[in-house]
């Protein structure tokens, strides 16, 4: 879909939308496009204020999706205005772009890119870098200087004759602590009315897990069979007797739902990372701000194959529960920084901390000056959503908020393309803004190892799937790689466990990655390597930046610019 505003004659020329996936609503000359799903009638009562005479266009959208739930992106179009917003986590992404005057709104960026005529010269150097880095973007950037982007709870008002205006109506700021103590009463009621405002939404249809061996996921099937809901299929995938597979088969037989496997090899990922699926995927989630997400596509794939899962399934996977109750505070946050210690260092403290978690992608990349230029941009984004140096107390917000703002947003949620690429309707309940309003205040004590989150879980024990089958039991598969690694780690003792680590990376962990993405490049590429690449995802990085014609050794230059 791609509406076309048009200045400075008119604000919006709508000849070109279409696609299957938005629907439309009009009320006299205010016409609104949805793709995703909203709950009750926001859709409309929205199209109705606009519609009324002198509606202030920015701040009636505003105010409605302030409220509203469920995952969307939106577009609205008066006689000379367009609005276009994103919910509040940016599940479905928009972006906007001028040429000769003509500004253009589109779901897809790379053909919008390529409408605005953007090309080699429009490259955003800090772009390519933090690609290269992590994956994905920091804050509103594209890799296109001129390719603009929607972020989480944004929305941007389309005038004749005037630059697009763009207006924040929500930011998660887990910095500002409420101060509550955590009540797993209050957190467990919370999550229940989420998971059933959820099934009210399915309308019967076939509700499909993917269900691991975590909290997340076993907290959707679970959940669900607590509210009654039985039209529920739980799938895992992966090497063979994996960890996961197992925790999830016991999970879904004690909840008495449908389970399937797909095993995985290195030869059959090799041969779907070269297949046409996976190349169309790559075209359709192309954001040109983060690297797609593929982890399960190849898993959905042979279930719908097998007609497991019907045409009509949503797909719910554990997104991203894991995060926002604290899982990924880094360690070196789990406590309140020392007293005394100055701004500086407590800046320092969160910056090398997000450097050295999601900035490490290549070593060869992660160099003083290039950590430098990360550092700059990172916190700029942060102080643009009004996060600074207050109470120590809420120094890991700082941290979650950079990693909400671009990893959760732009890399982890589109997860869901893939779902859409297969024609299928997903949801994000641990994504909900009632999630998000509850785990915001929340104190460090309370998320620092999801102490509140398992606690509550295990308290409610729903459908009995939480007191006996492990969470996260991990072994390491396949079982030939066992004696291999303990003979090679026995090697590597004199040397020091930075040796070993580094050694294992490069030799070992292509095999015991149980989901067999790592076969995204050949193994002898990654043992002839000298660049010191983290997993699958940075040759990910790699393979995504020279589609755009950016070659690494560029990128691993004097200051790390392009």
């Amino acid at each position: 879909m791609h509406v076309v505003a048009k200045t400075p004659l008119a604000a919006a020329d709508l000849s070109q939308i279409g696609g299957a996936r938005w629907r439309k609503l009009a009320d006299g000359p205010v016409r609104a496009w949805l793709r995703g799903y909203v709950e009750g009638d926001t859709l409309a009562r929205l199209v109705r204020a606009l519609a009324a005479p002198g509606a202030d266009a920015g701040s009636a959208v505003g105010a409605a999706l302030a409220d509203a739930r469920g995952h969307f992106a939106l577009v609205v179009a008066g006689i000379d205005w367009t609005v276009a917003a994103v919910d509040w986590v940016r599940s479905i992404p928009l972006f906007y772009a001028s040429r000769d005057s003509l500004w253009t709104i589109d779901d897809n960026a790379e053909r919008l890119r390529r409408r605005a005529g953007l090309d080699a010269a429009a490259l955003d150097a800090d772009a390519a870098l933090a690609i290269a880095m992590a994956g994905y973007t920091i804050d509103r950037s594209t890799l296109f200087r001129g390719l603009e982007m929607l972020g989480p709870g944004e929305c941007a008002v389309f005038r004749a004759g005037a630059e697009p205006r763009r207006l924040r109506y929500y930011a998660y700021r887990p910095w500002r602590v409420s101060g509550r103590t955590g009540s797993d009463a209050e957190l467990a009621d919370t999550t229940l009315d989420i998971v059933r405002r959820m099934i009210a939404s399915l309308d019967g249809r076939a509700l499909v897990v993917p269900l691991s061996a975590g909290y997340d996921s076993r907290l959707v099937a679970s959940a669900a069979h607590a509210l009654g809901y039985s039209n529920v299929r739980c799938f895992a995938y992966g090497r063979a007797d994996n960890f996961e597979a197992k925790a999830s088969r016991a999970i879904a037989e004690r909840l008495g739902y449908r389970w399937a496997f797909v095993p995985l090899s290195v030869a059959g990922q090799r041969k779907f990372f070269a297949g046409d699926d996976h190349r169309r995927y790559l075209e359709y989630a192309d954001t040109c701000a983060a690297v797609p997400f593929v982890q399960d596509m190849s898993a959905v794939i042979a279930l719908k194959r097998r007609g497991f899962i019907p045409d009509d399934a949503v797909i719910v996977n554990g997104n991203s529960g894991d995060y926002i109750s604290g899982m990924h505070i880094s360690s070196k946050l789990r406590t309140p920084p020392a007293p005394g210690l100055g701004a500086a260092e407590r800046k320092e403290r969160i910056l090398g901390a997000l450097a050295d978690k999601h900035f490490a992608l290549w070593q060869s990349l992660h160099t003083p000056a290039n950590l430098a230029r990360i550092k700059t941009l990172l916190w700029r984004s942060i102080e643009s959503a009004g996060g600074a140096l207050g109470d120590p107390a809420g120094d890991h917000g700082l941290y979650e908020y950079a990693e909400f703002q671009d990893r959760q947003c732009k890399y982890v949620i589109t997860g869901q393309r893939i779902y859409e690429f297969l024609g299928h309707d997903w949801r994000l309940p641990l994504w909900d803004n009632a999630y998000l309003r509850f785990w915001e205040g929340v104190p460090l004590a309370e998320k620092a190892g999801q102490a509140l989150y398992a606690r509550m879980l295990h308290a409610s024990n729903w459908g009995g799937v939480w007191k006996d089958i492990p969470v996260n039991a991990k072994s390491i598969r396949p079982r030939w790689i066992v004696p291999l690694r303990s003979a090679a780690k026995l090697a590597h003792a004199p040397l020091g466990a930075q040796r070993w680590h580094r050694f294992e990376r490069r030799y070992i962990q292509y095999w015991m990655d149980l989901t067999c993405n790592a076969a995204v490049t050949p193994y002898g590429r990654v043992v002839r390597d000298r660049r010191g690449a983290r997993h699958a995802v940075a040759w990910l990085a790699e393979d995504f930046l020279a589609a755009k014609g950016l070659a690494f050794d560029a990128l691993a230059g004097a200051g790390g610019g392009p």
